[in-house]
């Protein structure tokens, strides 16, 4: 997967550089954030901007992520594409997700 992450104040925002999220990539995403995650990160962006497909298995790879994170911790996403927006909506991963139309509305939460 081609991700790209930038630390701004607090937060790191990662990109997904990539128009899908599915079985064959979604494991990369799983592995940074829980490597950040070990090294004392606690709050991230995830920019899904480019990507206009994702599957059951790339919806999977980012329950872990918000496990993983302490209680002060938190993970946005941002750029939704409608068509991964409504498969947000449609499995209720948008009641989990705190997500925003873009990094900067993000970062201003």
């Amino acid at each position: 997967m081609i991700l790209s992450q930038e630390k701004v104040g607090d937060f790191v925002i990662l990109r997904v550089d990539e128009n899908r999220v599915d079985a064959t990539n979604s494991s990369a995403l799983q592995e940074l954030v829980s490597s950040l995650v070990a090294e004392g990160e606690r709050k991230f962006v995830l920019d899904l901007s480019s990507v206009v497909f994702m599957d059951s298995c790339g919806l999977a790879g980012l329950i872990p992520a918000t496990h993983e994170l302490p209680g002060d911790g938190c993970f946005l996403l941002t750029g939704l594409h409608p068509k991964v927006e409504q498969i947000f909506r449609l499995t209720k991963l948008d009641t989990i997700f705190d997500i925003y139309p873009s990094v900067d509305e993000a970062l201003m939460s």
